[in-house]
Parts: structure tokens; sequence; C-alpha cells
């Protein structure tokens, strides 16, 4: 039933801080979070790690675990097996907790009866925290369809709302396609995947992606809600371990060892990221647009030779 009050005695209501579970507000009690990206960068691993991290570690990828949480993972592509063998490493490294987990390969969220056994199941394993991998495994129909999108995520507040449970999704970003002209057209590419709901839904959305360089993966929060916006990060897959690591190799480190003597060409400067911390041309291009948004660099004109552009920190 809707209830209205003054606002004014609202604002004396003793309303408790928001606490944090994750990196100073990345991820609150029932927050909602959406990690994504491309096939092959390591989501599904990501997610899995988060998940030990949140249960009984004290960071994830560099980032502070402020309260331990009781989560449960479910996962609807990879098969037994194989999440077998990446459970182990992930034990090995945090030690065993209480992690739930359940494979759902032909589980959809569709009907009450269905949304009702996932309700029973957070509530009986009192789970605090529930990553879904993939969402896409768990729609009965498409990313695009306004109302079944609405009704899904509908589902996941009713679901929050009664058990106090925060939710995960994994998801996977947009391709790039034909220019037809023999060319490629990244409008739109490494987006979030599907109808506009899933990024309105979400508090906090991080996209892996690939930077050029074997097993180095960006890790960049697009959304955080509850916290101002973060720089982005590099990892590596520590294949002693098992894990996810952050990297050595950092950019912003390498432009700004690049750069502290004075300007230099554009040219040069993306020589020495391609070189030194593996990334592709056009990620070159991407990486100083955004360090020049953020104010870290400028890019201008070369006064003696105008067909050159020189960059600077700024």
């Amino acid at each position: 039933m809707l209830k209205a009050v003054r606002f004014s005695d609202f604002l004396k209501e003793d309303i408790p801080a928001v606490p944090s579970l994750m990196g100073d507000g990345i991820i609150v009690p029932e927050g909602r979070v959406i990690i994504y990206g491309d096939p092959g960068t390591y989501k599904s691993f990501a997610t899995l790690q988060l998940c030990y991290a949140l249960e009984n570690g004290s960071e994830w990828l560099g980032y502070e675990i402020e309260n331990n949480c009781r989560v449960m993972y479910l996962q609807a592509e990879l098969i037994p097996k194989r999440m077998q063998e990446r459970g182990q490493h992930m034990e090995d490294y945090y030690g065993e907790g209480e992690l739930t987990y359940t494979y759902t390969r032909d589980f959809t969220l569709s009907t009450t009866d269905e949304w009702e056994a996932l309700t029973n199941l957070v509530e009986e394993n009192k789970a605090e925290f529930i990553f879904l991998d993939p969402m896409s495994q768990l729609l009965s129909g498409s990313e695009i369809d306004d109302g079944l999108m609405r009704r899904f995520f509908k589902g996941l507040d009713i679901l929050t709302t009664v058990t106090g449970a925060g939710v995960g999704l994994v998801h996977h970003s947009r391709k790039s396609v034909s220019d037809g002209n023999g060319g490629v057209r990244y409008a739109g590419a490494n987006d979030l995947r599907g109808h506009s709901t899933i990024h309105a839904w979400a508090d906090s959305i991080v996209r892996l992606s690939r930077i050029g360089m074997p097993d180095i993966i960006e890790i960049d929060w697009q959304k955080t809600r509850h916290r101002p916006e973060l720089e982005r990060r590099w990892l590596k897959f520590d294949d002693d371990c098992g894990i996810l690591r952050v990297a050595e190799t950092d950019p912003k480190k390498i432009l700004y060892e690049c750069l502290q003597d004075g300007p230099r060409r554009r040219e040069e400067v993306d020589k020495v990221l391609k070189k030194e911390a593996g990334l592709s041309p056009r990620k070159c291009g991407i990486y100083r647009q955004d360090m020049e948004s953020k104010g870290f660099i400028e890019q201008y004109k070369d006064p003696i030779n105008k067909k050159y552009k020189l960059v600077r920190l700024k």
C-alpha cells in the first residue's frame, strides 16, 4: 500500500549510512552489479573470484573487501568439471569458505514457480549476495524485448526485497559490425549488450576487455552509483596460482614516464604504448582520448610543423 509522509518529517528520520562490502561503495549490501565483456575476457573467472573474495577474502583484484558476506554462485554455462578445477584454485588462494554453488543449465526465470524456487534457494542458504552467470541463459526470450526485460528486473528487485540479497549478473558486450565497405564499424562495440533497462538497473557496471597484449585484461568501471568514478586497471592471469592478479604493466605509469621530460609527437607516444603496454593501435587512440578527458594529458598541434600533433602532461 502506498503511503506518503511530510518531507520535513522524512528528513528527520534516523537512516543509517549505506555500508560497503567492497571498495568504499563499489559493491554495497542489496546492491546490483554487472560484470560483462567479450568471450575470453575471464568474466566467469573474475566473477567466481569475486564470490570467494566477498565470502572470505580481503581483496579482489586490488579492491579492498570491507565486509564479508554469504554468497551464492548460480552457474548456467560452464560444465561442472571445469568449475571444479577453477574452484580448487580459488580455494587454494582464499581458503575454504561457505560459498554455495548451483549448476542450472536448463533453468530459466520466466514463471512464478521458477522465481519462487530461486527465492527459496537464496533464503535456505542465507545468501546475502547471489551472482547469476550468465544472465542470457536465464532469460526466456530476447534481451531487447522491452516487456521481458522489465519483468526480469522487477523479479530481481522483488527477490532482493524478500531475501535482502544483492544481485550480480554476468553478461556480454556488443560486437563490431561490417561497415559494408570492407571495414569494421566499432560504434557501440564493447557496450553493454541488450535493452537499456540493463544499464539503468545496475548500481555498478564493470567491463573486462583485452588490450592487445596476450592475457592482459583491462578492468573498466563504467558505472559506480555509490562512489566517484574509478580509474581503469590492468589484470593478468597468474598461471602458477590459477587466479587473476593486478598486472605490473600500467599504461598510465608508462605514459607518465614517456612524457615527464617534455612533449612528444603523438606517433612516438603510441609507439611506446604499443611496445611497453601492449596496446593495439586502436586502443592507443582510445586510451589517449580517455586520459585527455580526465585532464592527465593534453594533445595539440605542433606550432612549428602543424601536420604533427604533440602530447604533453597537463
